[in-house]
């Protein structure tokens, strides 16, 4: 019970985080519930990020609004134009995006 009241605060602050990934192939936006950090831990993909930039904050209700908004309809994908990493000094990100 103590660990409901505990989670309960966390749950009803979710948001949508809408972002713009920058992998060494492409560029996109993309929306997802998960925060920042968890973005980053999730694995299970191909391309390696090697920027994340956080674009904007919606409430958790508003999904729908997010992916109309940035135009990622279908696959929760928007392309973008590609961002060359041309300095090779760049530390990249250890994790994968998922496709």
């Amino acid at each position: 019970m103590l660990l409901a009241i505990l989670l309960l605060p966390a749950v009803s602050n979710a948001a949508v985080y809408v972002y713009e990934v920058v992998t060494e192939e492409s560029t996109f936006n993309t929306a997802s519930k998960l925060p920042p950090d968890a973005f980053l831990m999730y694995n299970g993909g191909e391309d390696i990020i090697y920027q994340l930039k956080l674009v904007q904050v919606y409430p958790s209700n508003q999904l729908e609004q997010a992916i109309r908004d940035y135009n990622l309809e279908e696959q929760n994908v928007s392309s973008l134009p590609r961002t060359t990493i041309d300095n090779r000094t760049i530390r990249r990100r250890p994790f994968y995006w998922w496709r």
